[in-house]
């Protein structure tokens, strides 16, 4: 089937939710970039306009009403070539099954419910002085060009009918993996339809989510033809006939690295802070002191020590804070703990943690906590102390991601990281990736059943997952980089009788 748009230009923006001026002027300005090098079409993401997970917000009245006024502005700041991305649209829901339902309880992340009334992500097409809506997973015509659009990544072809362009406007969070199993999808997607494939995916973080952009044009031979880059904003425009085929993705740890970087940084800048504060002498110091550098700048970290190495501190160039430990003792004798026993332990993180925050409250910066996965399922923490903190970016990777972020960061500052251990007893991970990710019962992970661990090894995970579970709820917000992204306050009390 002959192509009849050429050229096609993709603007990649970092959205934030219901703030319309904003949006607007970063959606025109990527547009007008696009026009400038011959776009005939132009695709932004489905939340390009109101932002990234409204969540109830999108279903008030004055949302809906925002909403339409900025796809009017929108449409009187357009040129010739026409625009697609997805907007909210509202209705008033009848079903009283869905009372009092909001959106994260819903299996579709593109559909938000309050009493009353609904909210729903569909597409649009916005012309000069024109705003159409669109059928989500339909085909339009569009200059004579009949183009399938489709909100999300489930891919539910029409029956019947033929088209010449297929555009995803995605509106999920990244997670590790997703982009090169995406990418095999949709390829294999423009290849059997013969189409070229348009996928349109927004930047920045919301909460614990971040979305990684990476937007890309797959020829109908199934040839990446344009991507834009990973966790930054963008806006190009692909020629489909005389374009050469792109470089090949990013390794998968240069792809973690950037979306903790960028985490981190939309974290503290929408939450107001100036920087970072993090603790020296935690094991993952280097690591999550390295990629708060990369990402905010030296200026803006503090790292706090209380057993005076600053080492870690100079080569990275940041400010370090040494605390007198002799306050420390003093109000534990005051405790009658007996020095070295576990309580002490425990007593003299609580106190590093208030210590810490007060430093950090002082300076105007977010304290970061340096827990891992395994640390946090297993209860490898103490409570108030070493998970002390408003956000733990490291908190969803396991040893083996730790390793290879750090192998790939010593290659820069091979000071920081010395010589790199192999993870050890792997199979914790594995097993806890079994029973927390995957919701697999322990009987099955057992040896002597077929499976693949040590009874031991597993009922002792299977006992630590499930003493740890309340105070899992009381961590900091975790950096979902991994999948699924909700297991780690997930309860596994119902493995109690495996």
């Amino acid at each position: 089937m002959q192509q009849k748009l050429r050229k096609i230009g993709i603007v990649q923006n970092a959205p934030l939710a219901g703030d319309f001026p904003a949006n607007l002027r970063a959606i025109v300005q990527g547009y007008r970039d696009c026009i400038d090098h011959g776009a005939e079409l132009v695709v932004a993401p489905a939340e390009a306009l109101c932002g990234l997970d409204p969540k109830d917000l999108a279903t008030r009245a004055s949302f809906d009403a925002q909403t339409r006024h900025a796809l009017t502005m929108l449409s009187y700041e357009l040129g010739s070539a026409p625009l697609i991305l997805g907007a909210y649209f509202q209705f008033l829901e009848s079903d009283d099954l869905w009372d009092g339902m909001l959106g994260e309880d819903d299996d579709d992340p593109q559909e938000l419910r309050k009493p009353g009334r609904r909210a729903t992500l569909v597409p649009y097409l916005v012309e000069k002085d024109t705003v159409t809506e669109l059928e989500d997973g339909a085909v339009t015509d569009i200059d004579g060009c009949r183009v399938y659009v489709r909100i999300g990544e489930e891919d539910i072809l029409p029956e019947g009918e033929d088209f010449d362009l297929m555009v995803h406007l995605a509106c999920r969070p990244w997670h590790a993996t997703a982009a090169e199993d995406l990418q095999d999808s949709l390829r294999w997607e423009a290849s059997t339809n013969g189409t070229p494939v348009v996928y349109c995916a927004p930047v920045g973080t919301t909460g614990e989510d971040i979305y990684a952009g990476g937007s890309f044009i797959i020829s109908p031979e199934g040839k990446t033809m344009l991507r834009l880059p990973f966790f930054e904003t963008a806006a190009k425009v692909a020629d489909l006939e005389k374009g050469r085929p792109c470089a090949a993705l990013p390794k998968a740890e240069e792809l973690l690295r950037q979306a903790l970087q960028r985490g981190i940084a939309d974290t503290v800048k929408n939450t107001g802070y100036t920087g970072v504060c993090l603790p020296l002498d935690h094991p993952n110091a280097p690591l999550l002191a390295a990629l708060c550098t990369a990402a905010l700048g030296a200026a803006h970290v503090c790292g706090i020590t209380f057993t005076g190495n600053t080492a870690l501190g100079k080569a990275l160039r940041i400010t370090c804070r040494s605390v007198d430990a002799a306050a420390l003792a003093t109000a534990a004798e005051q405790t009658k703990v007996a020095p070295g026993d576990r309580l002490a332990g425990m007593l003299t993180r609580r106190l590093h943690a208030a210590l810490a925050a007060t430093v950090a409250d002082d300076m105007g910066y977010m304290l970061l906590s340096p827990l891992a996965r395994r640390e946090i399922m297993m209860g490898d923490f103490t409570l108030y102390g070493d998970s002390c903190g408003a956000l733990a970016p490291l908190g969803n990777l396991y040893e083996m991601d730790l390793h290879l972020l750090c192998s790939l960061l010593r290659e820069e500052n091979p000071e920081l990281f010395g010589v790199l251990e192999e993870p050890r007893n792997p199979e914790i991970d594995r097993i806890i990736h079994e029973i927390a990710d995957r919701n697999t019962a322990p009987s099955e992970l057992a040896n002597d059943r077929g499976g693949l661990f040590r009874e031991d090894d597993v009922r002792q995970v299977q006992r630590r997952l499930i003493t740890s579970a309340l105070n899992r709820t009381q961590i900091p917000m975790v950096l979902h980089v991994d999948s699924p992204a909700e297991q780690l306050r997930f309860p596994v009390f119902n493995r109690m009788n495996d």
